[in-house]
């Protein structure tokens, strides 16, 4: 069996569990503080909340409920983003007079340390007050995020989409070339991939004569295969688009 192998948009989740937030700071409008650090891993995926609590004057400032709340920075890379509560409700909103903000995939795609601007705003885009915070990515192990966080399922649904094609080797084994466009290079080594081909190997597909004489096909239904034999006896196999036609 041979297999060859190789920010995106945020998605949005809505959760009615409660929120867990993994950091909890203090943040003043008035006083000049260093900027509290945020520590984080490089391709981190909304893994992260933060609780900011605010101060002005030394006295807890309580956010209002409908406060619009706004954060951006710059990534090393020279990219911005910029979320809302108006327009990604999940990711920062207003919760017992604290502002909850999400670290996103998009925020940790590039490793460094930069600076958060938080701004709160009327209605009419008045700024209310604003503070920052600092973001400190640290450089994952691996630049390849797709093998990074791989899981199985993913793994199995790139090998199912790359599919390009089947053969039959000089000594009689059947063959599915896929290009799953993960970028593993040559030479390189993931116990996922691995386990992926080895279930293709041995799912992919069994044949048996039933009671009737009539062949049967069973193939691996994560890879949506159809196997079937033609007027002359030859095997079809329909992967893809085809096998909605």
């Amino acid at each position: 069996m041979e297999i060859q192998t190789q920010e995106a948009q945020e998605t949005a989740v809505t959760t009615v569990k409660p929120v867990r937030i993994f950091q909890e700071i203090e943040l003043s409008f008035t006083e000049n503080l260093i900027p509290v650090q945020i520590p984080v891993k490089q391709f981190d995926n909304q893994a992260r909340k933060v609780r900011c609590r605010l101060y002005q004057n030394s006295v807890e400032y309580v956010v209002q409920e409908g406060t619009i709340v706004s954060y951006s920075g710059t990534r090393p890379d020279g990219a911005v983003f910029q979320y809302s509560s108006e327009s990604r409700p999940e990711l920062v909103f207003v919760d017992s007079g604290t502002i909850i903000l999400t670290v996103t995939s998009f925020m940790t795609e590039v490793y460094g340390r930069f600076p958060i601007d938080i701004y709160l705003l009327s209605d009419e885009g008045d700024v209310l007050g604003m503070f920052n915070l600092t973001l400190n990515v640290a450089r994952a192990a691996i630049t390849n995020r797709k093998i990074a966080t791989l899981t199985y399922k993913q793994c199995v649904d790139a090998t199912m989409s790359g599919i390009q094609g089947f053969y039959i080797s000089e000594d009689g084994y059947l063959v599915m070339e896929s290009d799953d466009e993960l970028g593993l290079m040559k030479g390189s080594y993931s116990s996922t991939m691995e386990k992926v081909a080895a279930d293709v190997y041995d799912k992919m597909v069994n044949s048996s004569i039933d009671g009737n004489g009539y062949l049967n096909f069973q193939s691996w239904d994560d890879l949506g295969l159809v196997f079937s034999l033609d007027e002359e006896s030859q095997l079809v196999i329909q992967y893809g688009e085809e096998k909605e036609q």
